[in-house]
């Protein structure tokens, strides 16, 4: 029955009162499970709004008041960059300054410690008391702590007395920006950073380059840069802005398709076919100086992303491999007499991840391109696949591996399927953009792009999910475009953190104006 409903979604044939009346949420394993305990603890019906939900509350008597005079006293000095964090946050959302300091709490403080409690490396204990104390594994579960704090604060002063023992199901709660198709103030993607970190959010993911722009500055190249793009002192910056509220920046240069200022500024690099017709947006990966140049681009800009990730981008190449004989004859070439013409395109993967690798890091690839029997290679099973359609078109269905045959074959992906995970801005997917309230009540991160939903034991390899913000047309704003995202971006935050939440959307939608955005 949610397989019917979730297609008639996907057409626009049924509105959230439909979906709603009919769905059900379904249960989601942890991808880093928590101990068992975690079925004993208590249930957050009575707990203040957040977004996410804490994951347990236990009420007490006397709970805690923020007022002039409070200092965060700062147990551990691990803590000591979140509980400058945390000040500037309380400054900025009440106009009291709150000073850090050492030693012995008095009543009206907030404590931050490390210490043991539930969830793993973000797990962390909220204690309402009148000494408030947050108590993480790590500075990481610390600072999730402090973003529930300021969410209460920002609704009343007093915290109501009682002990949050929160965690995320999901190691991976995102939001996609599509830089290339529309350029975005550094500005707007630095209240993004900001809004993302109050809603526990923890990764950026920039794609940097698609049809009409290569938006990072490069030094090597400079014949493909936008007018509009980013200096690489920008992007030193915004990436260490982001690291001051937890949240971790993913680059992604698309190789080898989407590549047009590439290819404008390059056209002997363009794929050619068999009747001499150049497509504008393809690299021919049977030229050495094809691979010359994307490694330019990666190597010049991988030392400004200082986090664990690179996307090396591997979406919508070609499908017909016969119209481009040559790259049929580059695979015999290279892998020999039994390879087929995808294997080129397979080999793409692998060539890029040594790359990647070589510099410390682990690459991300889209999954479109993945199909079952047309190629001899085996893409590297340490690329963490991005999971969003089966290559249909359209998306729902087609000859692309399902995140179900990925993770048998050994993969580990991030689930993010078309409907709902995606927002587009013209072009022929905008008519598809779920509304929040649909993807709040019929979908969650072990959901798959044709509507079935991974197992516990498969979920396991999933990674969490992004909401996408793709440009295909700049027929908006930026502040238009934030304001579109504004509630699916709640909607991604509660469903990967996955705690115990409201079944019905008109009750999510009232925290939502409780909790409001973050501090500026």
């Amino acid at each position: 029955m949610r397989r019917l409903i979730c297609l008639l979604i996907t057409l626009g044939l049924c509105g959230t009162a439909v979906a709603a009346a009919a769905s059900a949420t379904p249960a989601t394993a942890p991808a880093t499970a928590p101990s068992a305990a975690a079925a004993e603890l208590p249930g957050n019906a009575d707990s203040p709004l957040t977004i996410p939900r804490v994951r347990s509350w236990a009420k007490s008597s006397t709970g805690y008041r923020f007022a002039d005079g409070a200092r965060i006293v700062v147990a551990k000095p691990a803590l000591q960059s979140t509980a400058t964090q945390l000040a500037a946050d309380l400054r900025s959302l009440t106009g009291l300054t709150v000073p850090t300091t050492k030693g012995a709490a008095r009543t009206g403080d907030i404590v931050l410690d490390l210490g043991t409690t539930e969830g793993g490396d973000e797990g962390y204990r909220l204690v309402s008391a009148p000494v408030l104390r947050i108590t993480g594994n790590t500075d990481q579960g610390v600072f999730l702590g402090t973003r529930t704090l300021l969410q209460v604060v920002k609704q009343n002063r007093s915290v109501p007395g009682g002990t949050a023992v929160d965690w995320p199901l999901y190691r991976e709660r995102s939001f996609m920006v599509d830089v290339g198709r529309k350029y975005f103030t550094i500005g707007w993607l630095k209240r993004h950073i900001r809004d993302m970190s109050y809603l526990k959010m923890n990764q950026l993911h920039l794609h940097l380059n698609d049809f009409t722009g290569y938006r990072l500055e490069s030094p090597k190249h400079p014949e493909i840069v936008s007018a509009q793009h980013y200096t690489r002192a920008q992007i030193t910056d915004l990436v260490a802005y982001a690291a001051r509220y937890h949240v971790e920046v993913i680059p992604e240069l698309d190789f080898p398709g989407h590549s047009d200022p590439i290819l404008a500024a390059h056209p002997e690099l363009k794929l050619i076919n068999k009747d001499g017709v150049a497509h504008k947006s393809n690299i021919d990966l049977s030229k050495p100086a094809a691979y010359t140049l994307m490694k330019d681009l990666i190597t010049e800009a991988l030392p400004l992303f200082p986090g664990r990730y690179w996307h090396i981008g591997a979406d919508e190449y070609i499908t017909d491999y016969a119209a481009y004989p040559q790259l049929g004859e580059y695979a015999k070439q290279k892998y020999g007499a039994n390879a087929k013409p995808k294997d080129t395109y397979y080999g793409y993967f692998n060539w890029a991840n040594a790359i990647v690798r070589a510099a410390g890091k682990q690459a991300r690839a889209h999954n479109d391109g993945m199909w079952g029997g047309d190629g001899t290679v085996t893409v590297d099973k340490n690329i963490i696949i991005g999971h969003w359609s089966l290559s249909g078109p359209p998306p729902w269905w087609g000859p692309a591996y399902t995140p179900q045959q990925l993770i048998a074959m050994g993969y580990t992906i991030q689930n993010a399927p078309f409907t709902p995970t995606h927002h587009t801005a013209g072009g022929w997917a905008a008519p598809f953009n779920v509304p929040a309230g649909v993807m709040y009540e019929t979908w969650d991160p072990s959901i798959t792009v044709d509507s079935s939903t991974l197992t516990p034991a498969e979920n396991a390899h999933n990674l969490g999910s992004m909401l996408k913000l793709w440009c295909d047309e700049a027929i908006q704003t930026e502040d238009q475009l934030g304001s579109a995202v504004y509630d699916k971006l709640r909607v991604m935050a509660q469903h990967t953190w996955r705690s115990v939440s409201p079944p019905f959307w008109f009750q999510f939608a009232y925290m939502i104006g409780a909790v409001g955005s973050a501090p500026s």
